[in-house]
């Protein structure tokens, strides 16, 4: 309840007096509340975590190029929701070669973001 509460008002300040749109905050949010839905202990869960965010930053083109990717790899990185955060900020802050289009990044973004959201609410168990 104290992580609802901390996110809703970072989400209400960065939206309202620094009108930062909170698509992907969300969604990353919302995964994270799905992962702790499966964990048994507290400590489980930062390895679960790992697990997940560690291959989603190599692999989703935010530290190299996906054109050095090999093809193979494509479908793995257009499953990744950071593949189309990055490519949405990129393409809003310096002007980059999009991958998708801008409108297909936010699809996909609030796609997981409702995914993840009905799954953390369906086996988020109070224990």
């Amino acid at each position: 309840m104290v992580a609802v509460c901390q996110a809703a008002l970072i989400i209400a300040i960065a939206s309202v007096v620094f009108h930062v749109p909170m698509l992907g905050t969300l969604t990353f949010l919302s995964l994270g509340f799905l992962m702790s839905a499966f964990a048994k202990t507290e400590e489980t869960i930062m390895p679960m975590l790992m697990v997940v965010n560690f291959p989603m930053m190599f692999l989703s083109g935010i530290f190299f190029p996906v054109d050095m990717m090999p093809e193979f790899m494509r479908p793995v990185l257009n499953a990744m929701p950071l593949t189309y955060l990055g490519d949405s900020l990129r393409q809003i802050m310096v002007g980059a070669t999009p991958l998708h289009p801008h409108y297909l990044n936010l699809a996909e973004l609030g796609g997981w973001f409702l995914a993840c959201l009905i799954g953390a609410v369906r086996f988020f168990r109070w224990e």
